[in-house]
């Protein structure tokens, strides 16, 4: 068990402290016992992989970081005992995907940024997300966040919507394996991700 799985009920009742969370279309597969996925989301701040991993719970969440957050002994003891693996975004190592295959097949979540930076804009998605889902035949999840960048004091006095809209999941347990297959499952992140974005929230909707 790492050490967000032990703190996270209690982290559950911060957030709600310092947002106000609508979670929708929250996949069946993320019950407790449910098989591996790989949840793809946009990224526009440290916050969104936070929100993620409480729209899952209790589900436990699994990161792929940039090695280069892993520099420093505390970023480096905070990260890896949150659940977050190192990966080398320009030349992801052999090990590293293994890792995460292993992780996947034992039923756990990984959550992958195909944007591969932070980003308020549409940029073309990298393969990662694709590529390690069809590897491992897991369910491939779409994923929208929309609130602040970062969490901040501030937000126990005025707590800011914050919502995260699943898509559909997308199976790849059929799909040949190959590069086409990885480009196509991308594109269909991106055109899912339009969808997501333009789902309106509840107030907009009453």
């Amino acid at each position: 068990m790492n050490v967000l799985s032990a703190i996270s009920p209690g982290l559950k009742v911060l957030f709600e402290r310092v947002g106000k969370p609508e979670i929708v279309n929250r996949p069946e597969l993320f019950r407790s016992g449910g098989a591996g996925a790989v949840v793809a989301c946009n990224h526009v701040g440290w916050a969104d992989s936070l929100w993620i991993a409480y729209a899952v719970y209790p589900r436990q969440l699994r990161y792929m970081s940039k090695k280069e957050l892993f520099n420093s002994t505390l970023s480096r003891w905070v990260l890896t005992y949150g659940g977050s693996l190192s990966i080398d975004r320009t030349d992801p190592s052999p090990s590293s995907i293994k890792t995460a295959v292993d992780m996947l097949q034992h039923g756990e979540i990984i959550l992958i940024f195909p944007s591969g930076t932070r980003s308020q804009e549409n940029i073309a998605f990298k393969r990662g997300a694709a590529t390690v889902a069809l590897h491992t035949r897991v369910p491939l999840v779409p994923a929208f966040f929309q609130g602040p960048k970062q969490m901040q004091v501030a937000h126990l006095l005025h707590r800011p919507p914050i919502r995260v809209t699943f898509g559909s999941p997308i199976p790849t347990a059929v799909l040949p394996i190959g590069r086409g297959t990885t480009i196509d499952l991308s594109r269909q992140l991106q055109l899912a991700f339009e969808e997501l974005r333009s789902i309106r929230p509840k107030s907009a909707r009453a």
